[in-house]
């Protein structure tokens, strides 16, 4: 039962495993999605597999397969094998909101061939977190009082964690209700996954000034500067705003989840909240 088949290069496979065990790698997979949609989209590597080393510890006691957790406890490289295994593959839903944002951006934002005039109003300030009007030169000016709404993000926002019932979304319904503050106790969607979200879009945006193509590698490494920034713009606006703040986070649920119903039938960090029109925002 607790037996780990190797590929012949020395590698971990989950389709290799044996029932019991891919059980176990199957739920630690899926919590550590959640920790990354719900707490944190670019872990420190020591506490992400900390935390994976916990989930599959719990996930085989859960589970009553007792050999296995009995051997995960005893053989270190036992458990950091499968810890590997959960964290490559939890880890590629982050690419999902990558290639969204790649397929989503281009309408919304009128890019065609040459579109940096377009790219250099929307990257400075991170403009493309807005909804956009466009003048007679189909130039972007954005709507300052909507923070954090624009089209592209509810589309991104559904394709990667809501678009059917094994995405984390679906899978963890209580966690939005359980971090709600809004009056109304509406469910919200978490700073951790609004902020992934955002930063595929200025990944996808930036690929397209630089003309570097949609295969480029959506690692913390050359993004969790921007990651961070979005989560400090929303943690402020939480802040100095909290009402509003929890608005828009219950509004963006409702529209990723309008969605569902449909388809079922290196630039300057500025969070002082100065660009946002925080008197405009719809209050609850």
């Amino acid at each position: 039962m607790a037996r780990l088949v190797y590929t012949k290069t020395g590698s971990v496979r989950l389709t290799d495993q044996n029932v019991d065990l891919h059980r176990v790698i199957q739920h630690g997979i899926l919590e550590l999605k959640a920790y990354i949609a719900f707490s944190h989209g670019y872990p420190e590597v020591i506490a992400k597999n900390t935390y994976a080393r916990e989930i599959l510890i719990e996930a085989a006691q859960h589970l009553k397969v007792e050999p296995i957790e009995k051997r995960m406890h005893m053989n270190k490289e036992y458990l950091s094998a499968l810890v590997g295994l959960v964290d490559a593959r939890a880890s590629l839903f982050r690419g999902d909101s990558k290639e969204m944002a790649c397929k989503n951006i281009a309408g919304y934002f009128h890019l065609g061939p040459n579109s940096n005039a377009i790219i250099e109003r929307l990257l400075p300030d991170h403009l493309y977190i807005f909804p956009q009007t466009f003048d007679a030169q189909g130039l972007p000016s954005p709507v300052r009082r909507k923070p954090y709404q624009a089209e592209p993000i509810f589309i991104i926002l559904f394709e990667t964690f809501f678009k059917n019932m094994k995405s984390v979304g679906s899978q963890f319904p209580q966690r939005f209700l359980d971090i709600a503050k809004n009056k109304a106790r509406r469910p919200e969607i978490p700073i951790s996954m609004l902020a992934i979200v955002c930063t595929a879009i200025y990944a996808a945006l930036l690929a397209k000034k630089t003309k570097s193509g949609d295969e480029f590698k959506f690692t913390g490494n050359q993004f969790c500067n921007n990651y961070n920034y979005h989560v400090s713009v929303l943690e402020r606006l939480r802040e100095t705003a909290p009402n509003k703040f929890h608005k828009m986070m219950s509004d963006t649920y409702e529209e990723v989840q309008c969605l569902r119903l449909d388809t079922s039938g290196g630039y300057a960090q500025d969070v002082s909240l100065t660009f946002l029109d925080i008197d405009g925002m719809d209050d609850e």
